[in-house]
């Protein structure tokens, strides 16, 4: 390569040849004109000089020549750093082989894919450096060689140094190179790594896959969208709806007509669902969920039950809620809930009628376990327990009474024996008496005790009323013919006082045994028509009337009793009272011998109250009348024998008064009760049967404290 002039040299020439041609000059004209040696200076300078000029324009243009090519060698220099520098910089491998397809470049990433130096490449044939890779590659880059066209390797499965037993993938291109002459150079390989998009891709591929099997596997079918201003769009359906609906899959494929979803998707919604499910999913609130159960019509008719549940995202950049939903078919549990409502309620009905059929039983019925705790027990038996329910109690836990102590002892006998008994009970304080019965029940390993107390109070006293009837009777009987007997004589004694006393009544000695005489007399007769009173059969006129008639004539008949012993009868007769089926003549006896009576145990100067209202006892309709003194009262010792004939604790009482008035009670199915009252004095209480009324249970309650 040749030096270029200097400028220092360039100027010395320049300088030279200028005073050279001065020189030449400057003597020229010291010598005369049109001599010889003029005639050779002068042309010899001008050649000089020419010689320079032309020396210098040499000089600046080899310069400029110079300068022009240093240029354009550090332009080639920058452009080849450059495209070193870019492609050790890229992250993509690249590598230029020659014809002999020998390695004349390498990147530093092909370097680090390849897990080699870059200088290991370098002069080498590409099976040499790695003779696997070398095999798939030389096919492909030789023809590459013969042709323009690019050659791509979409996926190329490879193994390296740099992860040896690892495959890796590469995404590879070939392109021929050449020169500015046309001729060819080599052939440039790009190589770019896959390895982790592969990998990725077959996640996803295989998260898809499981997915699809998990959706296909589940009974319940998915849909999903993209929710916007109310609209559903980008409408998708799993595969498993055909298997719930009988629709294909291709039905909810292709959106409606305004770009929402496929018409179906609303329209296999029950009509009388439709409005609700679509309100409920179109106005979803960003991260709200729902959940409805509805019907759907399937594609054979049928109509199932499913439930949807729903739920939304947050609001996207775009403003969208995407929007998925599971559906579940749940008519099997809906039939089955029906069933079970149905069956629910007729167990329930069937409760009720149990319990309604075991309440009206009247007799208390209990179900104990054979422990004794109280499983179940009627309505009867809850008022023995005074209104509590004791169920879940051990029997030997409740309040005593003399039922509870023989129950126990029947449940003593019942577990030894494992059969059934029964007893009777009588619990004084309330003169009832009960026929209790008792049966072990075996059930498996659940074996039960049943106890059934039925009252025997009214049996007892039909039976007593039968034998005091029977008594009575006989009694009457006898007192009938004893009274028929007695009269007689009376009328004869009577008759022979009223002739003594015509004869000799002037005479005062005889005055007092007269008045004994006439007194017993009159006391015989009072005995005597009280003994046909009671042994008179029960036959009468019997009429449906008033009663209050007969009371205020009864107060009449005493009004004389009463003013003598200085006791005012206060009658409290109530106006509006129901009738009564009665014998006029016999109640009328009634009335005015506990009248009598109880002005007959009362001081002077007090007062008998006596009053009549209309009542209800035990679902019945009753006139009560209450005759009220204030007398002392009744002994508690004489309380259990004031019926009985001829029992009295007055001077001069026959003792037959209350038995009547109780004979003649049973006659009109009325009741008699005696109490002491707490202000003090007797109060005896008559009940009769209003006629409206259904026949009575109990019709004499003889006694109550």
């Amino acid at each position: 390569m040749h030096e270029s002039p200097s400028h220092r040299q360039l100027l010395l020439a320049v300088l030279t040849s200028t005073a050279a041609a001065a020189l030449i000059s400057w003597m020229s004209g010291r010598v005369e004109t049109g001599s010889r040696l003029a005639q050779i200076l002068i042309p010899t300078a001008l050649v000089l000089v020419t010689t320079s000029v032309l020396a210098l324009r040499w000089a600046v243009a080899s310069r400029r020549a110079h300068q022009e090519r240093l240029a354009v060698l550090r332009r080639a220099t920058n452009a080849s750093a450059l495209r070193e520098a870019v492609m050790d910089a890229a992250p993509v491998g690249f590598a230029f082989f020659d014809r002999e397809l020998r390695y004349v470049h390498v990147n530093t990433a092909l370097a680090a894919m390849n897990g080699l130096p870059a200088a290991n490449h370098l002069g080498h044939h590409v099976a040499e450096v790695m003779p696997e890779l070398g095999r798939l590659l030389a096919p492909r880059l030789q023809q590459a060689l013969e042709t323009d066209t690019p050659i791509q390797d979409p996926c190329l499965q490879v193994e390296t140094p740099a992860a040896p037993g690892e495959p890796r993938f590469w995404f590879s291109s070939y392109s021929r190179v050449r020169g500015t002459g046309g001729e060819v150079l080599g052939v440039i390989a790009a190589l770019s790594e896959l390895t982790e998009r592969m990998r990725a891709e077959r996640s996803l591929q295989e998260q898809e896959d499981r997915v699809d099997v998990l959706t296909r596997s589940l009974p319940d079918y998915l849909w999903g969208g993209k929710l916007r201003g109310g609209v559903l769009r980008d409408f998708y359906c799993t595969p498993v709806v055909e298997r719930t609906t009988g629709y294909p899959v291709s039905a909810f494929a292709q959106p409606g007509p305004d770009g929402g979803p496929p018409p179906l998707w609303a329209e296999m919604v029950h009509p009388e669902d439709r409005a609700r499910y679509r309100a409920c999913i179109e106005r979803l609130a960003p991260g709200a969920e729902v959940e409805l159960e509805h019907r759907i019509i399937c594609s054979d008719g049928r109509v199932r039950w499913v439930r949807s549940r729903a739920a939304a995202s947050a609001l996207d950049s775009e403003q969208e809620l995407h929007v998925g939903c599971v559906v579940t078919d749940v008519t099997d549990r809906r039939l089955a809930d029906d069933l079970r409502q149905r069956l629910h309620t007729s167990f329930r009905r069937s409760a009720q009628e149990w319990r309604r059929t075991f309440d009206a039983v009247s007799s208390p019925l209990l179900v104990l376990s054979a422990d004794g705790v109280i499983q179940r027990l009627n309505a009867a038996s809850i008022t023995l327990f005074d209104g509590l329910d004791p169920t879940g109690q051990p029997l030997s836990t409740t309040p005593p009474t003399a039922l509870r102590s023989s129950t126990l002892l029947l449940l003593e006998v019942l577990r030894r024996t494992h059969g059934s008994a029964s007893r009777e009970v009588t619990d004084p304080p309330t003169g009832r008496a009960w026929e209790v019965s008792g049966a072990w029940v075996e059930d498996g390993d659940d074996s039960r005790i049943i106890f059934v107390a039925t009252e025997v109070t009214r049996l007892m006293e039909l039976q007593a009323r039968l034998r005091r009837h029977e008594t009575m009777a006989a009694m009457g009987a006898i007192v009938a013919g004893v009274a028929h007997e007695v009269r007689n004589p009376l009328f004869s004694i009577s008759a022979v006082v009223d002739a003594v006393e015509a004869t000799f009544g002037t005479r005062a000695e005889l005055q007092p045994y007269l008045e004994v005489l006439r007194g017993e007399v009159k006391r015989l007769n009072h005995l005597t028509q009280e003994l046909f009173e009671y042994g008179r059969p029960a036959r009468g006129e019997w009429v449906e009337g008033p009663v209050r008639p007969v009371v205020e004539e009864a107060l009449d008949a005493c009004a004389l009793a009463a003013e003598q012993a200085g006791v005012a009868v206060v009658p409290e007769v109530s106006t509006e009272l129901p009738p009564v089926r009665m014998d006029s003549r016999r109640l009328f006896h009634v009335f005015r011998n506990v009248v009598e009576n109880a002005v007959q145990h009362s001081p002077s100067g007090t007062r008998v109250r006596v009053a009549t209202e209309a009542v209800q006892e035990n679902g019945r309709d009753w006139v009560r009348c209450t005759v009220h003194d204030t007398g002392p009262g009744f002994r508690d010792d004489d309380l259990p024998h004031v019926f009985e004939p001829f029992f009295s604790k007055r001077r001069g009482g026959t003792g037959l008064g209350l038995s009547i008035v109780q004979r003649i009670l049973e006659e009109h199915q009325g009741i008699i009760r005696l109490r002491n009252a707490e202000s003090g004095g007797a109060e005896v209480t008559l009940l009769l049967p209003a006629v409206s009324s259904p026949p009575a249970t109990q019709s004499v309650d003889s006694m109550a404290s």
